[in-house]
């Protein structure tokens, strides 16, 4: 754990109206932390994936505002975004000898890679020069028809890269797919560790949004506390990316649509956001629930609470189902069976996550794929991955004259080698309002 990163470990599933101060790593610190994290995965991890794959030769080509999806979770804090053109090669030695990590151009990204220096039109016959002295046997470029994430090799960057390196290794070119998936979802423990704190710092500030500081019944809308929130995330330093979401539900529902300025939130209502960050170059995904206090409550009325205990057991029986080795959609069949078998009314939408807040691995289900995702739901789970365990459940609430309320909820998991692990802790008490 990052002894500059830490966190009071005392926080609780439904954190008190006033939360201890948030402390973030400047961008000075956090550079010289994502540079360590980088060297290692280049030293422990590439090899592994690399052999895993059959792949010798790897390589990620990228312009400048057109990055490869890859090319972030390989860059310094330094760099915004690649230089002109940037063509990384890396290259499997074998054995003990590692990978090496190449840089074609002018720019070696803060020493992380070895430069082969060209100059900015001459990056093509340095990639030609690079590949006939190694003489690989199988070259991975980033194609791919079922992850974004591995598509990063546009259509003119590979018409030049196949002319450049001529015909007799063109036909040794093939999709880096897996390895590129492999290289994102795959975490060191120090990374997992990290991630841990990062957490706890997007949990504090749903904390501090979902507390008096911030509402005020019957003043407050549930797009004041969204903009708070994404304001919030920028006074701090940190990334976001999507916007924050506050959804108000109410006994006899509410009208719609939508006010423009949103809907004042009132004594009696249960709130729910959909709430991410960006920091240490690692995204969150959270989806937590509060509750408005009336008058003389002490706590939300008991079939609210019902609701909210059935979302956790949703989320015991998606980890239960998705076992290492397991496939996204052998997980989100037998969760769901499972849950309806219960008397459950479920849908489950989990994703990876990581680098990206959609991240590279295998889905259980989506909001419009509830009976299986085709193609990326047959990928495998692995272990030293994060997922986001997202879903709901449909509840009758009695104290709500029997109305049919959703209780969405969405925590941050790590799948290791002994088994699932919440990043940090789930909620399963509402955040009350007074």
């Amino acid at each position: 754990m990052l002894a500059s990163l830490a966190l009071a470990t005392t926080l609780a599933s439904a954190p008190a109206a006033q939360t201890p101060p948030i402390h973030v790593l400047t961008h000075r610190e956090q550079a010289v932390v994502q540079q360590r994290w980088i060297e290692d995965r280049f030293k422990t991890l590439l090899p592994t994936l690399m052999r895993r794959e059959g792949i010798d030769m790897w390589v990620v080509v990228s312009r400048e505002y057109n990055d490869d999806p890859v090319f972030r979770s390989m860059s310094p804090v330094t760099t915004y975004s690649s230089r002109r053109r940037t063509i990384l090669v890396f290259f499997d030695r074998g054995g003990d000898k590692g990978v090496e990590h190449l840089s074609i151009g002018r720019f070696d990204y803060d020493k992380l890679f070895t430069l082969e220096r060209t100059d900015n039109d001459g990056q093509w016959a340095g990639l030609k020069k690079v590949v006939e002295s190694r003489d690989p046997k199988v070259i991975g470029v980033d194609i791919s028809e079922q992850y974004s994430h591995a598509d990063g090799l546009t259509a003119n960057e590979r018409d030049n890269l196949i002319k450049a390196i001529g015909p007799k290794y063109a036909g040794r070119v093939k999709s880096a797919e897996m390895l590129a998936v492999g290289w994102l979802e795959s975490k060191l423990p120090e990374e997992t560790d990290a991630y841990r704190d990062v957490m706890l710092v997007a949990h504090r500030i749903i904390a501090q949004a979902f507390s008096n500081q911030v509402i005020v019944p019957g003043v407050t809308t549930n797009l004041d506390v969204a903009w708070w929130m994404r304001q919030r995330v920028a006074e701090l330093g940190l990334g976001q990316w999507f916007h924050p979401t506050i959804t108000v539900w109410r006994k006899g529902g509410l009208p719609t649509p939508e006010p423009p300025d949103g809907y004042v939130i009132q004594r009696g209502d249960m709130l729910h956001c959909d709430f991410g960050i960006v920091y240490m170059g690692f995204s969150t995904d959270t989806q937590h629930n509060a509750y408005v206090l009336l008058p003389g409550e002490t706590e939300a009325p008991q079939g609210l609470k019902d609701g909210l205990k059935e979302a956790n057991r949703l989320q015991d029986l998606t980890m239960q189902y998705a076992k290492l080795g397991a496939t996204g959609n052998q997980a989100l069949a037998g969760a769901l069976a499972q849950a309806k078998q219960e008397g459950l009314t479920p849908s489950i939408y989990c994703h990876p996550i990581g680098y990206h807040g959609h991240g590279a691995g295998p889905p259980i289900g989506m909001t419009d794929y509830q009976n299986g995702v085709p193609g990326r739901g047959d990928y495998i789970f692995r272990p030293n991955t994060w997922h986001s365990i997202e879903l709901n459940v449909k509840h009758v609430v009695k104290e709500w004259g029997n109305q049919s309320v959703q209780f969405a909820e969405e925590e941050d998991a790590a799948l290791l080698d002994g088994g699932w692990s919440w990043i940090a802790p789930r909620q399963a008490q509402f955040y009350l309002i007074r």
